[in-house]
């Protein structure tokens, strides 16, 4: 096992390392990711860090979630294909299972930073190497403002070397919530554009890509708008592009949408940015969602909800914004746009010029090599003990793990949901925080 602060020679890479054009002295990131979800945000950022830090003198690392059911390694690298790493083998849906994964994976690659994302089990092998002497620094990213995530982060923030939010509503809840001082939002980088929106005078084009879900997202009250619209003789089209547990539901509620499925971001930059006048949004909380910003940069004027973390959409500046749930004053912002042409292109290129420096595709990555970098500067960050984390529970709690391991492999224990096959945080709740990061949200004294 390596000494913290000292890097000896790595041992040999799996096979599915060895094509790395990398040199072995550059730094080494691994990133945990789970596998089950292709067509989200942070799937969008992890592509770009593929892509981008190697650029930076930094070699990427995947470690790819593995479950017998919702996590598919072999489904995500084909829909990723940048991204290149191992398998982190947990068919046995055991607590035990996946962090003997995460930990021979960590041990191999022997990486200078682990970067959680969205992966709870990294917490406790990551604490746990360190206090038998790895070298390495734990970095973790949150990316909403979700509870949970909270909860996990304060818990184990003896532990945790540097965090990376999006939103700068998240940065001062972790700051102020936790111990850790290495904290940095980085936006999702956004790509210029390769060809701008093209002003005219017929009917507002509307459209929305993203995940289709009615939890979050409130996808549902697309339809909802569109019969306000209609109602009030507002003439629009409309346009949709994504994937989700929503999208029967919203199709057979907009007949007349155009329905895109989902999309790459290169055809999303190609075939339809450049074609809206009004992004649409209505979620609950978000972090710097990336969707909505992508179309800034070509020029569309964002119509959004004012969510959590809603930071980006300045009202009456680069976005016009209203109340979540309020479809009545969405569809008043949309008619404004519509009879104020003027308003309409002052909007867009605010729209446009905002999504330049750190929220720029370049910019985003020289912040995220900067903070890894930053990291392994600094010292290492280790509690003095292992905070509790949730142990596999049945009628082979009593017997050895490596036995019971072997049993519930074979078994093979399906999951009801990918977030219990491999889980995002721990299930420990703690009322007291969550009460104050409530409070704290919407701007009240904690």
């Amino acid at each position: 096992m390596p000494v913290s602060g000292v890097r000896g020679p790595r041992p040999r890479p799996p096979e599915a390392l060895r094509s790395f054009p990398v040199e072995s002295t550059a730094m080494r990131v691994f990133i945990c990711t789970p596998t089950h979800s292709l067509a989200g945000g942070v799937e969008r950022i992890l592509e770009a860090l593929a892509a981008g830090l190697p650029r930076r003198g930094i070699e990427v690392v995947f470690g790819f979630a593995k479950g017998a059911r919702f996590n598919d390694p072999a489904k995500f690298r084909a829909a990723f294909p940048s991204m290149r790493g191992v398998d982190l083998d947990a068919v046995s849906g055991t607590a035990y299972g996946r962090r003997r994964a995460l930990r021979r994976a960590i041990e191999t690659i022997d990486p200078d930073v682990v970067l959680a994302a969205r992966l709870f089990d990294a917490y406790p092998v990551c604490s746990e190497l360190k206090l038998r002497g790895h070298r390495l620094r734990l970095a973790v990213t949150v990316q909403a403002f979700e509870h949970e995530y909270f909860v996990d982060l304060a818990r184990y923030a003896e532990f945790v070397d540097a965090v990376v939010t999006s939103g700068e509503l998240v940065a001062q809840a972790v700051r102020r919530f936790t111990s850790i001082e290495q904290v940095t939002s980085v936006p999702g980088g956004v790509a210029a554009p390769r060809r701008l929106r093209a002003p005219h005078d017929g009917p507002l084009r509307i459209g929305y890509a993203g995940r289709l879900e009615q939890v979050q997202k409130r996808i549902l009250d697309l339809p909802l708008l569109a019969e306000e619209l209609a109602r009030r003789g507002v003439p629009f089209t409309l346009r949709v592009a994504g994937a989700g547990s929503a999208a029967d539901e919203l199709r057979a509620r907009l007949p007349r949408m155009q329905f895109d499925g989902w999309l790459t971001t290169s055809e999303l930059y190609e075939r339809v940015y450049p074609e809206l006048d009004v992004f649409v949004h209505f979620a609950d909380w978000e972090g710097l969602t990336i969707a909505p910003r992508e179309a800034m940069a070509h020029g569309v004027v964002p119509v959004v909800s004012r969510f959590t973390g809603a930071e980006d959409f300045a009202d009456e500046v680069n976005a016009l914004t209203f109340a979540v749930g309020d479809i009545a004053a969405a569809a008043d912002c949309i008619e404004r746009l519509h009879r104020d042409r003027a308003l309409l292109e002052r909007l867009s290129a605010a729209a446009r010029e905002s999504q330049g420096g750190i929220r720029s595709e370049e910019g985003a990555l020289d912040a995220w090599a900067e903070l890894l970098r930053g990291a392994t500067a600094r010292p290492q960050r280790i509690g003095p003990s292992l905070p509790p984390a949730p142990r596999d529970r049945g009628l082979l709690e009593r017997a050895p793990d490596a036995l019971a391991e072997l049993v519930r492999r074979a078994r093979k224990r399906r999951h009801a949901d990918p977030g219990s096959e491999w889980p995002h945080w721990s299930g420990v709740g703690d009322a007291a925080l969550e009460a104050q990061l409530a409070r704290f949200a919407r701007g009240e004294a904690s």
